[in-house]
């Protein structure tokens, strides 16, 4: 009786609280999550520092202007023919602009970077999109865990008022003289043994709220499960018609940009060998005063056209070059295992997923058969055919089905929400 009491403070506890509690369905808490989850802002940071490396890559294809003023003034001694000295001092005041623009730097090599930091800035945006991807399906495991604690919490709850409107009837009965003492201790063990279920299964949601919370980012106990809005499983045949395909998944996608930029990177690693061709121009003007008025007259410029080629920099360009090929071996090996492992857990996401559709569809007709033992074993213990012990069994039987039930729903949503990610695709959040 004690653990009814506990159970029975806790639910006006948490009842008291409802008032005050946002309910939201999973569409919301994916929302809540891409709002304050620090992975999305983690994402964000390197698309950032992508972006950055990409216009910096892109910088040659502007030319470089650089002004400079100077104004000075100098103080000296010279010995004269008297044998003395003479103070001197003047003044210099000068202006300078100089521009410069790449036309083709070591065989294009400025080029190809510039296609590699394209090709890595399309990674990053991958990446983050694939970050969304998981992140949601994180929120999806999380907030079914939650459906599924609710709902075994309310099966724990079935079976708990069953037993103790039996245990009620045997004590009514035993104090008439119609029931046993074993039937009376049988019935008491019975109740108990549901109180505590019902107190475990509590805490079970107490837990499935706080990993969903922090899943999505947030605190507290001010939002909810929208338990209304609970999807339903997807037939076996629309299961598999899912595409599976390994290269619709963004971190594949993501790998396969990066091992183009590795190659773009090491095509120009290799035209360093090549000249490199500039052009500038400057302009200066210089005066012992600040007087604009002879302007043109105190002016100079200069225009050149200019070819750089190393011929040798203590196998420097070697060095670079045998880097960047390594890096492309990594990149390739690392999409080949990528690949791999997509294709084999494709093919097991799937198999999961049809494995748990069908374990639904029998956990549903068990189900049907435990209460229609019960509904049998109930008019059989009426009629003196069955005893209390075996009526007690075929309730337990139900509350076991109902728990197989929910929980392998809960597998298929989630099995479903797991193979979409994995081939890329959005899993389904709402009707």
């Amino acid at each position: 009786m004690g653990s009814v009491l506990l159970f029975m403070v806790a639910t006006s506890v948490v009842s008291s609280s409802v008032e005050d509690t946002v309910f939201v369905d999973l569409s919301g808490w994916v929302i809540l999550a891409m709002e304050n989850s620090p992975r999305v802002d983690l994402a964000d940071a390197d698309l950032m520092t992508s972006k950055a490396s990409l216009l910096s890559s892109e910088s040659f294809l502007w030319p470089t202007l650089t002004l400079r003023s100077t104004a000075g003034h100098d103080w000296g001694s010279v010995p004269d023919m008297t044998g003395g000295y003479t103070d001197t001092d003047n003044s210099n005041w000068s202006l300078s602009a100089n521009v410069s623009q790449e036309i083709l730097a070591t065989g294009g090599s400025s080029w190809l970077r510039m296609h590699g930091s394209r090709r890595s800035y399309e990674a990053a945006l991958y990446d983050r999109e694939q970050v969304l991807r998981d992140l949601t399906l994180e929120i999806v495991e999380a907030y079914y865990g939650v459906i599924e604690a609710v709902d075994l919490l309310k099966s724990a709850r079935r079976a708990l008022a069953r037993s103790g409107k039996q245990l009620s009837r045997i004590s009514t009965l035993y104090d008439m003289g119609g029931a046993t003492g074993l039937e009376l201790v049988q019935a008491r063990v019975q109740a108990g043994s549901d109180s505590l279920e019902v107190l475990r299964r509590f805490q079970a949601v107490s837990g499935a709220y706080s990993e969903l919370y922090r899943a999505a980012g947030v605190t507290g106990s001010r939002y909810g499960v929208d338990t209304r809005a609970v999807l339903m499983p997807v037939s076996l045949e629309t299961a598999m018609e899912f595409e599976a395909d390994p290269y619709g998944n963004k971190s594949l996608a993501a790998s396969e940009k990066r091992l183009e930029a590795a190659r773009c990177f090491l095509d120009a690693a290799e035209r360093s060998y090549l000249p490199s061709l500039n052009a500038s121009g400057s302009w200066r003007w210089s005066n012992d005063e600040p007087d604009f008025r002879d302007f043109s007259d105190k002016d100079s410029w200069h225009v050149s056209l200019s070819l750089q080629w190393i011929l040798f920099d203590g196998f420097n360009r070697e060095s670079i070059i045998q880097s960047a090929r390594a890096s492309v071996l990594r990149r390739e090996a690392a999409r080949r295992q990528l690949l791999d492992s997509m294709e084999s857990s494709l093919d097991t996401a799937r198999q999961r997923l049809v494995a748990s559709i069908k374990r639904w569809e029998q956990s549903r007709l068990v189900l049907e058969q435990a209460e229609e033992r019960l509904r049998l074993s109930a008019m059989s213990y009426d009629l003196g055919g069955l005893s209390l012990l075996d009526l007690l069994d075929a309730q337990a039987a139900v509350a076991s089905a109902e728990a197989s039930v929910t929980s392998a729903k809960v597998a298929c949503l989630v099995d479903e929400a797991r193979l979409l990610v994995l081939a890329g695709q959005r899993p389904r959040l709402g009707e």
